[in-house]
């Protein structure tokens, strides 16, 4: 209770249009009468401690609102360092002294680990926990697990929408 809001609520909601900060949990869940507890590839990327998850869990519905919902949070938490195009080449690799990743590009080698092409289970990781050098933090304070996993799907579109525009220039010369 707080008696300087006309609402007397001490709780505010967030201003509309924001990025959200916190914990940004599903709050209609957390007071749902049967709340989902969702599984560990889930809310994780990880099927036990040593297995990724290779593709997008089951749970979620992929789609155009899904995809949508990524490139937002794509534009939004991830192209300021990563760039537009997933290309490592935004606004903040001018100024951080450490180039980051190339999304876009599958076959980068700083996208591999030991020769392997990353699993959907690993971007998810390092979406949510940020990278082990540091360099990236985490954001599993800042996005929901479903957002995460829509920031997932768009980088796997733009990882097709580059091969096929490299294919497409190959076959051109």
């Amino acid at each position: 209770q707080n008696n300087f809001y006309s609402d007397s609520k001490a709780d505010r909601l967030p201003v509309s249009g924001t990025a959200i900060r916190g914990t940004a949990l599903d709050l209609n869940n957390v007071f749902a009468k049967e709340p989902i507890f969702h599984n560990t590839a889930f809310r994780t990327g990880k099927i036990d401690e040593d297995s990724w998850v290779q593709t997008i869990p089951k749970e979620i519905s992929v789609d155009m609102p899904l995809m949508r919902l990524g490139n937002e949070k794509y534009d939004i938490h991830c192209a300021i360092c990563h760039g537009d195009y997933g290309n490592g080449l935004g606004v903040m690799s001018e100024f951080i002294g450490v180039k980051p990743k190339n999304l876009s590009d599958p076959s980068s080698s700083n996208y591999l680990e030991d020769g392997i092409k990353w699993s959907d289970g690993q971007i998810f990781h390092a979406i949510s926990m940020g990278s082990q050098s540091g360099a990236m933090l985490g954001l599993k304070d800042k996005l929901s697990p479903k957002e995460r996993w829509a920031i997932v799907l768009y980088v796997r579109t733009l990882q097709s929408f580059v091969s096929e525009a490299t294919l497409a220039n190959s076959n051109q010369k």
